[in-house]
């Protein structure tokens, strides 16, 4: 038993990006950068330069800024409000939570969901996808040094690390360590820088760090282009940013729909299952020379009436 929740493959990742981008089904990343560079008109360019503002919630809360941006409104019920900026005009998105709002650049897409029939929740996930770079290719420490500043703004916002409720809470090195050893879907600190050798070594997985600020959970994944992941030359990157709601988040920890819409009743005995898995892990990984951060406590569930 296990609370990892569902996690995007290397080449989903990378359809979304071009797809973003207005590139056509593309087998990697290569493709996407070499793809040739047209010029704007100035209309265009007024609107790809226009930054969009997005927010949970209240679907007026936001403004995608742009006459292309859409409403895809489905048969099944749900609405996604879409923008895409070219790959030759990349755009920037500006999130809103009061204190913890934060903006991200060189943005390629950006989508969010809400569901008609829980007007009360509004937007309740937003996916954004940014590049490390506005050109064909980025040097490796450019792309790990731009991720790394997004994750000093974020901290700097009060946001705080979030580690599944299942999982070791392991700090800094140790983490890495985990993450090398033994579970490639383990959220990294965003607290510990990397050297070189380190960012390489990661990128052969789908790294992640995870997030949460006042009842919000933040999500970034990175994934690099393998046929690039030369330290001697320069790669490709895209990073995949997830904002969820509470509602958003915790719907993912079940698979029915009549559960999903139970989650608040559901959600106390779901997480004591999982939470009772942690002891048993860190005593493990204390034999092995681990230091746990016994400081680290869950994010408060706010649709619960838990506080800090």
């Amino acid at each position: 038993m296990t609370d990892t929740r569902p996690s995007p493959t290397r080449r989903r990742l990378w359809m979304a990006g071009a797809a973003a981008c207005g590139a056509a089904a593309l087998p990697g990343a290569l493709r996407l950068a070499r793809r040739a560079f047209l010029p704007l008109s100035i209309t265009q360019q007024a609107m790809a330069d226009l930054p969009a503002t997005i927010a949970l919630g209240d679907p007026r809360s936001f403004d995608l800024h742009a006459p292309g941006a859409r409403i895809d409104r489905q048969p099944v019920g749900m609405h996604f409000y879409e923008r895409d900026w070219p790959v030759n005009a990349l755009g920037s998105v500006r999130y809103l939570q009061g204190p913890h709002s934060f903006d991200i650049p060189r943005v390629s897409g950006v989508m969010g969901c809400s569901d008609p029939e829980e007007p009360q929740e509004g937007v309740y996930d937003w996916q954004v996808q940014a590049f490390a770079m506005a050109g064909d290719r980025v040097a490796h420490e450019l792309a790990r040094d731009r991720l790394f500043a997004l994750f000093h703004e974020l901290l700097r916002a009060g946001w705080q690390r979030c580690i599944l409720s299942s999982e070791p809470r392991l700090l800094g090195h140790d983490a890495l360590r985990y993450f090398l050893q033994q579970d490639h879907t383990y959220s990294l600190d965003p607290a510990l820088p990397l050297d070189l050798q380190q960012w390489m070594r990661i990128n052969l997985d789908l790294p992640c760090w995870q997030f949460w600020a006042d009842g919000v959970y933040l999500k970034v994944q990175v994934i690099d282009e393998p046929a690039l992941r030369n330290p001697q030359g320069e790669g490709v990157y895209m990073f995949s940013i997830d904002l969820q709601s509470e509602a958003g988040y915790f719907r993912e920890y079940f698979r029915s729909v009549a559960d999903m819409k139970r989650w608040k009743e559901l959600l106390p005995a779901t997480l004591h299952g999982y939470r009772h898995l942690r002891p048993a892990k860190e005593a493990e990984l204390r034999a092995q020379g681990y230091t746990i951060d016994e400081h680290y406590r869950d994010p408060p569930i706010l649709a619960l009436g838990q506080t800090v």
